[in-house]
Order: C-alpha cells, then structure tokens, then sequence
C-alpha cells in the first residue's frame, strides 16, 4: 500500500473507517440504487485523496461503475420493498426475475467494495507496522552494495554520528529493486558482476534461516538493522525511480524522514529533486579497488 504525498497515517484510518461504514450500511434501506449511488457519492473522493496503492476510488468508478448507473429501474418507493431482492409491486408491469437481477448486480458490488476496503484495511495495518520499526530509515541503492563494504561490516552508529544525525539507531533499507539490479549485473567476467555477485551472497548470508519480511539486527544491541523492502514495488518502473519511491514512502511514513545512501551522482541529484536527504558513506568503508 501507498498513501499519496501529505497524508498521514491518521487521515488514511479515519477516511478508511468512514468508508468501511458507508459501505457496510450500503443497501440497508432497500433502495439498492440509491444506497450504492451514494455510498459513492460519499466515499470516492475522501479516498481518492489518500490511497495512491490500492486505487480504491478508481477501482470504485471502473467500467462496472458505468454500467451500474445506468440500470435505474423505474421509480418505485422504498415502503414497496419487504426484503432485499423481493420486491411487493404486484402491480408493477416489471417481471419479479428482472427485479431481482437488478437487485442482485448491485448487491454484489456492493460486495465487493466491502471486500476491497477489507483487504485495504489489512494492508493499512502491516503499513503502519512497517512505519512504526525503530531507527533512522537509511535507504540503500545498488552502488553502495556494489562499491562499499556490506552493510554488517559498517559501524552504523559512528556512521550517524558522523553525520550529525540526532537518531542513534540505523534502520538499513535494501529495495527489492536492488536485489533484482544485483542479480541482473551478477552474470558477467568484469569486476562489476563479481561485486554484484558477492553482494547478493553478504545479503543471502544475513537473511538465511531468518523470519521472512522482519528486520535483521547487524550491530549489537539492535542500534542497526537490515531489511528488505517489499512494498509496493513496480518492477516495470525505472529502477532508480523504484529505489527513490521506497525513499520516498519511508520519508513521508517516519517521522524523522528517511535518508538515500548512495556514492552515485546521478542518483543524488534525482533524490534532492524529490526532496529527498542524501548521504554518502565515509571513504573509510569504500572497497579497494583490487577488490572484486
């Protein structure tokens, strides 16, 4: 899940619940058109302003959505209905059958748009948990794994200081994005696919026999952790863009911001367009060049 730049993580939960309200009580009157015409009404704008990942709003008003608003039945009260899908108009020149298939195509959606706030709702949840990990989000791109020491070899918390960083904790980020960027440049004779190489075997290393999805402690005292990032990554995007938009989320998700670790300059400029801080790793922990 992302949420669209500015919007917290208490903005997100309260539109979230007010949705998952609206509708849940959708077709409770009776009046299937009207209840899901205005629970749409209701809720696609508060949603289109907070979720970028899923697209509940635009997932709301898909083809399906069109389709829907056009199927307005001839006007009949309310008072007429006894039950959902059964409808008490014994003199409606409609047949029953096509009462209850427009019925039951606007019940369904309104499933539907249950199960989807369901499924958002969980992935608000594991977002929040990945927000609330402890330490200072340091994003790491492809040429810091490559062309510096791995992250379990580095005093992070020296690091910091080095910085002036007033956190005391490092949170190592490693982008799915830069695992699968390792992985491409690791087939090769060069000095390039050996580095790469090794550096996929430093992260396999660290992770091997642990937990799936959890941070990994790499300096005593939990004062530095590794972790993957598995969120919302589209693997069709530019990869420096994907590594960016991880810095990105993290930096809108922290409250102490996030920072881009990288020694490239073309990524640095990218990062402080975004608005990004930037930080590069002391020469101290650059691989000799001998080194494959």
């Amino acid at each position: 899940m992302r949420l669209n730049p500015g919007v917290t993580m208490a903005r997100a939960d309260e539109v979230l619940t007010a949705a998952e309200t609206t509708w849940t009580n959708a077709g409770g009157g009776g009046d299937y058109y009207s209840d899901y015409h205005d629970a749409v009404g209701a809720t696609y704008e508060p949603l289109r302003e907070c979720f970028a990942e899923p697209d509940l709003a635009g997932d709301m008003q898909s083809g399906t959505y069109w389709h829907l608003v056009a199927l307005r039945l001839p006007d009949i009260p309310p008072a007429q209905l006894l039950a959902p899908g059964v409808w008490n108009t014994p003199n409606s020149t409609l047949p029953a059958e096509v009462r209850r298939a427009h019925n039951e195509a606007f019940r369904r959606e309104i499933g539907n748009r249950q199960r989807a706030l369901a499924s958002a709702r969980e992935q608000l949840k594991a977002l929040s948990a990945l927000a609330a990990r402890p330490g200072l989000p340091l994003v790491l791109d492809t040429n810091i794994l490559n062309h510096w020491r791995r992250p379990a070899e580095i005093d992070w918390p020296k690091v910091l200081r080095q910085w002036d960083e007033p956190a005391d904790v490092a949170r190592i980020v490693v982008p799915l994005r830069v695992v699968d960027e390792l992985d491409s440049q690791k087939y090769g004779d060069g000095p390039l696919a050996k580095r790469a190489s090794r550096a996929v075997r430093g992260l396999y290393d660290v992770f091997k026999g642990r937990e799936a999805g959890k941070p990994v402690p790499i300096v005593a005292g939990h004062r530095a952790t590794l972790e993957i990032w598995l969120a919302a990554d589209q693997r069709d995007a530019d990869p420096d863009m994907a590594i960016l938009r991880c810095a990105a989320d993290l930096n809108h998700l922290h409250d102490g911001g996030a920072r881009v670790v990288t020694g490239d300059l073309g990524m640095r400029l990218r990062a402080q367009n975004m608005d990004l801080k930037v930080r590069e790793l002391p020469d101290e922990y650059r691989k000799q060049i001998a080194a494959a």
